[in-house]
């Protein structure tokens, strides 16, 4: 009959779905981001260990423990995660929990002061691009998160002077910086 490789594929899928579940578990990860992919409610971040192995860490809001602790990493931070690890072929995964803790690289800080040439409106707050009195382009990231907290966020119009400092950084050929203060 026709029926019995049917059963015999569906025994094998339950079989297989058994394994798979039962070689998931919990543990902590923590490395060097290496690579970032952006993903929709979130992003991808490669993590390379000390002991030189990397993990595939999905970190999504709708997946956090605590959705309001969601932070972003930069390719170059030291990052320590938690959630359930699993492998896909080869390459090890992470489906993030918890960000226990996010270290920033060390860019250089610094105070920028120009006039806001545009505004292009984000998820936690917005990006503007500076023009300085000595004629330097930077795209400002200007977040609550980044901030610290609401009373500090402002939104700046076209036109406006503003005074920020933060790190300073380059994505591509573009001078980037992370509002940690605005000063005017």
């Amino acid at each position: 009959m026709k029926i019995f490789p049917f059963k015999k594929s569906i025994l094998s899928l339950i079989i297989i779905c058994f394994l798979s579940c039962s070689s998931v578990k919990t543990a902590t990860v923590s490395g060097k981001v290496s690579a970032i992919q952006k993903g929709k409610d979130g992003y991808t971040v490669t993590i390379e260990n000390a002991k030189g192995n990397f993990f595939h860490g999905t970190i999504s809001i709708p997946n956090m423990s605590y959705p309001q602790l969601f932070k972003q990493a930069e390719i170059g931070d030291t990052i320590t995660v938690k959630g359930e690890v699993w492998k896909m072929g080869k390459e090890k995964q992470i489906s993030v929990r918890e960000i226990l803790e996010l270290k920033k690289k060390n860019n250089a800080e610094a105070k920028i002061t120009g006039i806001v040439q545009s505004v292009e409106k984000g998820k936690d707050g917005y990006t503007a691009k500076i023009k300085t009195t000595e004629g330097t382009i930077y795209f400002a990231v200007i977040s609550i998160p980044n901030l610290g907290s609401t009373e500090k966020y402002r939104t700046f119009k076209i036109g406006e002077n503003a005074t920020l400092f933060g790190e300073i950084w380059k994505m591509g050929d573009n001078n980037r910086i992370t509002v940690r203060k605005i000063l005017d």
